[in-house]
């Protein structure tokens, strides 16, 4: 345990409980699993606006909340922007966290990523990714001083890695999403921290303030939907409710729902059985085959009565039409979950939503040339 600001916090195992420091350069427990960062004791005020520091624009508004918030790095992450649409009689609340500094939502866990490598005085960064997660540490990185090594399939979107070499990183191109992850992890040394967000649970902490800043603004929702891959975003979020409620300012934790695209479907394949539908090959971001923390996801899923569904390259191609009709200009993995809304409509009672819009369009460009049918 240690006292790093307002609140004590420790770094745990999600199997056998072994509990480490928070300076280790551990990615994961000795035994395989993957470690989470935990609240001690919860701060307690009677006003969540008593624990914001109101005049800081960036992630670190919620520092008393965070870990290493005497050392924060930052390019300016967090207060996107949310707008109202409605979608028959539901009231959905778009959280536009491509308006992020690099572009997606990855900002928030590479702010909280990189910070902890400060704080350990890591010269090298090492991540494997599908593209955004790479450029934000990419960008973080650089602000921070801190060299980055970034793995990435063949196929990541052209725009994406030139992007991180533009930032100063080191990025190795591997064959596919997985071998991108076993080489980054099998080529680490001694002197480099593994920051990769699949295992990560700094980068869960940086997710979290999506939540309060919902909060904050005053938008009460009775579901989330989040297109879900290795669970990060996901498990980041209900985190950041979890917090609420443990803090007594939020009573229920919203449904939240997950969305995969067809072709990887681990989590749906473990509550439903094995997708057979469509490729939705399309969605880059939402390619990992074994997400580490899978048992998470799902418990996540029974605890709020929520559930996973799946979409397929027509699903995400109509979704893209009309939220660009709507001037959201998001890339094919954002739409994944605007294109499950109408599937999960008929799973739940939901008369507000949260669906947070995670990347811009603009770094994907080759990708949806479709959309004006050239």
């Amino acid at each position: 345990m240690e006292m790093v600001g307002m609140i004590e916090f420790e770094l745990k195992c999600s199997e056998c409980g072994r509990k480490f420091n928070l300076r280790s350069r551990k990615w994961r427990c000795d035994c395989g699993s993957a470690l989470n960062l935990e609240i001690v004791e919860y701060p307690k005020c009677e006003k969540f606006a008593d624990l914001v520091s109101p005049n800081e624009r960036s992630l670190w508004r919620y520092g008393r909340l965070l870990p290493f918030s005497d050392i924060g790095v930052s390019l300016g992450e967090g207060l996107t922007p949310v707008i109202l649409k409605k979608h028959g009689g539901i009231d959905v609340f778009f959280k536009l966290e491509y308006f992020s500094p690099t572009g997606s939502f990855k900002d928030r866990g590479a702010c909280m990523g990189v910070t902890r490598a400060r704080a350990i005085s890591a010269r090298t960064i090492v991540e494997d990714s599908s593209g955004n997660a790479g450029l934000a540490y990419s960008a973080y990185s650089a602000s921070a001083g801190i060299r980055a090594r970034i793995y990435v399939p063949s196929d990541a979107p052209v725009g994406k890695r030139e992007l991180m070499k533009a930032c100063g990183a080191d990025v190795v191109e591997c064959e596919t999403r997985e071998e991108a992850s076993e080489r980054a992890i099998s080529e680490l040394r001694g002197d480099e921290i593994y920051v990769g967000h699949t295992w990560d649970p700094f980068f869960l902490e940086g997710m979290k303030t999506e939540s309060f800043e919902v909060f904050e603004e005053g938008i009460f929702v009775d579901s989330v939907i989040i297109p879900t891959s290795s669970g990060s975003h996901l498990l980041g979020v209900y985190r950041g409710f979890e917090d609420l409620v443990e803090m007594g300012f939020l009573d229920n934790l919203p449904a939240f729902y997950v969305v995969q695209a067809g072709g990887i479907t681990p989590i749906y394949d473990e509550v439903h059985g094995r997708w057979y539908g469509g490729k939705g090959d399309l969605a880059d971001g939402l390619r990992v085959k074994n997400p580490p923390r899978l048992k998470q996801i799902i418990e996540v899923l029974r605890r709020t009565n929520g559930d996973v569904v799946v979409v397929d390259n027509e699903g995400i191609v109509s979704a893209m039409k009309e939220l660009y009709r709507m001037g959201l200009i998001v890339e094919p993995t954002s739409a994944t979950a605007y294109a499950g809304l109408n599937e999960i409509v008929g799973i739940g009672d939901m008369k507000s939503v949260l669906i947070p819009l995670t990347g811009t369009g603009i770094k994907t460009i080759e990708r949806i040339k479709f959309l004006s049918g050239e």
